[in-house]
């Protein structure tokens, strides 16, 4: 409706208030967060400017102009509901990822039950708490608590070049829509001293997550390592692979002569180009701490985590699981006489 205000959530002021810090224009904050640019634009200067914004004042602002409307979105902190959505919390579920879930459950009843609550409910009980272990505790779940970050400086590439490469830009363009499955987005996840690393692969259709134990960072280690979880995903699921230029990558030809998989390389300093992959490296930190080693984490321990992972519902898919569309995917598959491979660890 024009003129209407799109309601941004308390995640996505802090994501504001973060991608200004680290320099992201008002085009690339919103392609993130899947706004339109005029929201965040507004947003923005409603609200003190680029240099000035703060998701805590702006957040209070919209809470102010809320209450003169006589809506309470509260939920009640002593009540059956708060207790069923805390527990969500501390399994590592998003407000927007209950708050989805639990309209779908809505949605089937004749007779509607009192299911559904809103995310932003969610949020406002949440930090409506008072100070204490449980405030820190639900705090503490939320996928970005992050209490502060400095801006990285941008100084040149010293982290080598890599030969033969294929830019993003020659990438199909059909890939871009998240129509056809099969292309996949990579990267490690580093831990303490960068002296551990755990393998991340993300289908771009269904967002399944798939995790790879890195014994050490070298090329050809990471290589075959990657191979052996790609291979064992069905050929009609495994065409494109989109990696950042990571030295680690080096031997990127032949990870895609093994696969049989086209490997396309991000631009440097743009993580929006993987953005399924960026965004699930931000949920693997709920389980892998920075400043933590991973080299205590077996394959079995990785294949719990994407688990995990891949049975919360997303927004992006209606509020079903990643698994639950990529074990569609492997019937499919397994229905037109495709090797179906030998099994996808992290679980469909």
């Amino acid at each position: 409706m024009a003129g209407q205000r799109v309601k941004l959530t308390t995640f996505d002021r802090s994501m504001i208030e973060i991608r200004l810090r680290d320099g992201w224009g008002t085009r690339a904050i919103a392609g993130d967060l899947g706004r339109s640019p005029g929201t965040i634009s507004g947003e923005i200067k409603r609200h003190g400017g680029p240099a000035a914004y703060r998701a805590h004042a702006a957040a209070a602002r919209a809470d102010a102009s809320q209450r003169l409307t006589g809506r309470r979105p509260r939920l009640a902190h002593d009540g059956v509901l708060f207790g069923h959505v805390s527990a969500l919390l501390c399994r590592g579920w998003s407000p927007e990822q209950i708050s989805g879930r639990r309209k779908r459950m809505e949605a089937g009843i004749a007779q509607p039950s009192g299911l559904s609550v809103s995310h932003e409910a969610i949020y406002a009980a949440i930090y409506a708490l008072p100070r204490g272990e449980l405030r820190r505790e639900l705090i503490g779940c939320l996928r970005q608590d992050k209490p502060m970050r400095g801006r990285k400086p941008r100084t040149s590439e010293r982290r080598g070049k890599l030969c033969n490469m294929t830019n993003i830009k020659q990438r199909p363009e059909d890939v871009e829509g998240r129509l056809i499955p099969g292309h996949w987005e990579g990267d490690i996840i580093l831990g303490a001293g960068g002296a551990s690393a755990i393998g991340t692969l993300v289908e771009r259709t269904t967002r399944f997550v798939v995790l790879v134990q890195m014994p050490t960072r070298k090329a050809d280690v990471v290589a075959s390592a990657f191979a052996g979880a790609l291979n064992a995903i069905p050929a009609c699921l495994r065409k494109t692979l989109t990696y950042d230029q990571g030295k680690e990558m080096a031997q990127h030809e032949s990870l895609a002569l093994s696969t049989g998989m086209r490997i396309f390389f991000a631009d440097p300093h743009a993580p929006w180009q993987r953005g399924s992959n960026e965004n699930t490296n931000g949920l693997l930190r709920q389980y892998f701490p920075k400043g933590t080693s991973l080299s205590c984490w077996d394959q079995a321990d990785l294949d719990l985590v994407a688990d995990s992972l891949n049975s919360r519902p997303r927004k992006t898919l209606d509020f079903e699981t990643p698994g639950e569309h990529f074990s569609k995917l492997l019937a499919t598959s397994a229905s037109a006489n495709m090797p179906p491979g030998a099994g996808v660890r992290s679980g469909t």
